[in-house]
């Protein structure tokens, strides 16, 4: 496909530390995994995008993390990181997340509810500074960050096909 027309892969990236990544998303590859399949689409010459989510408050929003994710995107020479701000939505899954927190992070919950309350975004209070922090790093490193422009990158079709007219003449 990608040397007929334009193919990009896009995946999540949620946490740099492999132990808490197993906890996070027990049943997916890792991220050093997709970090390696990355690279392996960059050698193809197969561009990706990077979603940097979910970034759980109390959890994943660190600055160690957020770097880590972000160093290993500048490697693999991503064409973008898309990131919707430091947080989660939480919407009919609420009962599950929480069962998920009380499980995995006992105490966790509590602190959510006393944080959020029943909020639909529960934005890092760490946010701000962690968004300044991806911007900068995507800038420095030439990885696109503006979501409105990735998102017009992914759509726009790009024929790399050499068909031409045949003339009779």
């Amino acid at each position: 496909i990608n040397e007929r027309t334009k193919c990009v892969v896009q995946m999540t990236l949620t946490t740099y530390d492999e132990a808490l990544c197993r906890k996070l998303e027990p049943n997916v590859c890792t991220t050093s995994a997709r970090f390696a399949a990355l690279q392996k689409l960059r050698e193809a010459g197969i561009p990706t995008v990077v979603w940097l989510s979910p970034i759980l408050p109390f959890i994943n929003d660190t600055e160690e993390n957020i770097l880590g994710i972000l160093r290993y995107c500048a490697e693999a020479k991503v064409k973008g990181v898309i990131c919707f701000g430091m947080g989660v939505t939480l919407r009919e899954n609420r009962e599950y997340f929480f069962a998920q927190l009380d499980r995995v992070f006992p105490g966790m919950k509590e602190q959510y509810i006393r944080t959020f309350g029943l909020s639909y975004e529960n934005t890092s209070p760490r946010n701000a500074k962690l968004m300044r922090l991806y911007h900068a790093f995507c800038e420095e490193h030439g990885m696109m960050h503006d979501n409105a422009e990735i998102f017009t990158y992914l759509r726009t079709f790009t024929d790399k096909s050499d068909e031409t007219q045949l003339s009779l003449f």
